[in-house]
């Protein structure tokens, strides 16, 4: 009997990094679907969170040694040959010096090779598994320790390729991958579990067509910047791997009916779009990196499908494999297509001829060959009519003096624009993106009155636009911008309660932690006033001013690279010296190295050897 297994790794409450918001709930996310709607056995699943529960005794805490020790043990315990594994990871990952770490809860900004887990490290233990059926999905938030310039999953991707490992990165190395409180999730679990249940990802082709096609979508909706998913499978074939298990009895050809139009035979093996190898050009890999079709296989064209959630798999058709089946769902497209096109058409019609009724005294103005009402030509009132005086010359007035005539002329009033109206031009308002134009285009929506039928769907973009301002807001703050946080937070409109509610007590944090932070950058700017080039002790007081940060504290990360850097110059001052003979003032300086850098060690080492060639001199 077949096992099947997973490993989830979500972490939210870093300790040295700043928090995230929703990765625990991503890896929650898709626990629970394998195990309860995909058919996973419990027994050979890992969940690894802030608070999971132990795992037979042991701690899923998501810490280093947690993490590589569970993985290992549960890929050469739960698993043999034809077993299918799924491994998810959300949380920060970073690149440093051209590799590509994912960072565990207790990861070091200070210590990056030493306290985070290698992808590199990550992969050859999953492929070190009996079984070659398995599923990597990474989801890697850019942290602030990331360098301009570094981009983070080039190396992973090479990896998987080369490791035969099939892997889905959430976006590109050039993109960011993000979360959202609108969706209580990050963008991609998002877009992945939708793709899990229509029924279209039962294969790597089919989880690629509907990621690729729906989480750009998916992020537009919300007006984020867009995210595209990267898929690596090497070689080709396994485009067609089966990873759900409640399919894995089907043969080949049935997949078929189940994930669009596939077709598989000896000559189809490739992939229809590059992505599928992970294009070159898109994040420069070597050239095996791109699709190895055989130069005879038909490239199929993609074709759109209207409706995401409900549509089959969106591959390309093609014409000389083309089941009847197929045709038949040509054909229905096509009709939908048609019918789509004449309803848009008279839908557009109907509006126009609503927006000329609404507006007509705009357009048609005043009527050609009307004489204009002038004092001259303006009709005199009867006297008899009207109750007043015939006025005849010679009778007090002069015949050279006009007649004055006043002529009610006031026009009709503007009329107002319809909700429609409104609401478009409502939505025109987001075009920059930024916090004040949400606002401005929720103060627009919400004039739009309850009686109206478009008042459900403004206050569900009411709702998603105010989100999107406390999204703002967090980002902000994530980046140590809380001054900007809290000026975004001040947006937010009070037209939901619980989310204005919370962007007020964001504000009250923010504004403790623009203080602290205040207090923190003074400290460090202090702390490099004492620094004295070639003085290692003036760099060790400096490293004793910085520490004085603690974490969870504004500018802590900058701390703690401050102190990895000035302790690798400590130790290159101590090694100086040694090259120059003066081996008990080497010594003195590599002394002050402090504990839990990446210098110490080697600093420990150097103490020794020159402890010992002292001694060596005394003897001598």
């Amino acid at each position: 009997m077949k096992h099947h297994a997973c490993i989830a790794i979500g972490i939210n409450q870093y300790q040295l990094l700043q928090p995230l918001s929703y990765a625990q709930e991503d890896a929650e996310a898709v626990y629970t679907f394998l195990v309860e709607e995909a058919g996973f056995s419990k027994d050979g699943c890992l969940l690894m969170t802030d608070s999971s529960p132990s795992l037979g005794g042991n701690s899923t805490y998501p810490n280093r040694e947690n993490i590589l020790k569970l993985t290992e043990n549960l890929c050469a315990q739960r698993l043999q040959q034809g077993d299918l594994l799924w491994c998810f990871f959300s949380g920060y990952g970073v690149s440093h010096e051209g590799k590509d770490y994912l960072m565990p809860v207790d990861g070091n900004p200070a210590d990056i090779p030493g306290t985070g887990i290698p992808v590199e490290l990550l992969l050859n233990t999953l492929k070190k598994a009996p079984t070659e059926t398995m599923l990597v999905l990474v989801d890697m938030n850019r942290s602030q320790i990331v360098k301009a310039g570094e981009t983070i999953g080039v190396q992973t991707a090479d990896l998987a390729r080369k490791l035969e490992i099939p892997t889905v990165l959430s976006c590109r190395p050039n993109q960011v991958s993000r979360e959202t409180s609108a969706l209580r999730q990050g963008f991609f679990t998002t877009a992945l579990l939708e793709g899990l249940r229509s029924g279209q990802c039962m294969t790597l082709k089919g989880l690629d067509r509907f990621l690729s096609d729906r989480l750009p979508e998916l992020c537009d909706h919300h007006l984020r910047p867009k995210q595209e998913p990267v898929m690596v499978v090497n070689p080709p074939g396994k485009a067609h791997l089966v990873i759900l298990p409640d399919v894995a009895g089907v043969a080949t050809s049935a997949l078929a009916g189940r994930n669009g139009s596939m077709t598989v035979d000896a000559e189809s093996n490739g992939f229809d779009r590059p992505l599928m190898g992970v294009a070159t050009a898109q994040i420069d890999l070597p050239p095996a990196t791109g699709n190895s079709q055989d130069a005879k296989t038909e490239m199929p064209s993609r074709t759109p499908v209207p409706n995401v959630a409900g549509s089959a798999d969106r591959g390309g058709d093609r014409s000389n494999l083309q089941k009847p089946e197929d045709v038949d769902n040509g054909a229905s497209d096509k009709s939908f297509l048609q019918q789509l096109i004449l309803w848009s058409g008279a839908t557009a019609i109907v509006l126009l001829l609503g927006v000329f009724v609404t507006n007509r005294s705009i357009f048609i103005g005043q009527q050609e060959g009307s004489p204009k009402l002038t004092a001259e030509n303006a009709p005199k009132p009867s006297p008899q009519k009207s109750g007043l005086k015939s006025v005849t010359p010679g009778a007090g007035v002069s015949q050279k003096q006009p007649l004055a005539v006043s002529v009610d002329t006031a026009s009709k009033p503007k009329p107002q624009p319809s909700s429609q109206q409104v609401w478009a031009e409502a939505k025109t308002l987001l075009k920059n993106g930024s916090a004040s134009s949400f606002n401005n285009a929720v103060r627009k929506a919400r004039s739009i009155p309850p009686t109206d039928p478009l008042y459900p769907q403004a206050q569900q973009d009411i709702e998603r636009w105010s989100l999107t301002i406390l999204d703002i807001a967090n980002g902000r703050a994530a980046r140590g911008d809380f001054l900007g946080a809290i000026g975004a937070a001040k947006l937010m409109p009070d037209a939901n309660k619980p989310i204005y509610n919370q962007s007020k007590e964001a504000i009250v944090q923010w504004q403790d932690l623009s203080k602290q932070q205040q207090l923190n950058t003074a400290l460090i700017s202090a702390a490099k006033t004492k620094i004295k080039r070639g003085e290692a002790s003036s760099y060790s007081k400096a490293i004793e001013q910085v520490n004085k940060i603690q974490p969870g504290e504004p500018k802590y990360e900058e701390s703690q690279r401050l102190t990895g850097e000035w302790s690798e110059t400590i130790l290159k001052i101590a090694q100086l010296r040694s090259s120059q003979g003066k081996l008990k003032d080497a010594v003195e300086a590599a002394s002050l190295v402090p504990s839990g850098t990446k210098s110490y060690q080697p600093a420990r080492k150097a103490i020794a050897e020159w402890k010992t060639k002292l001694k060596q001199n005394k003897k001598g």
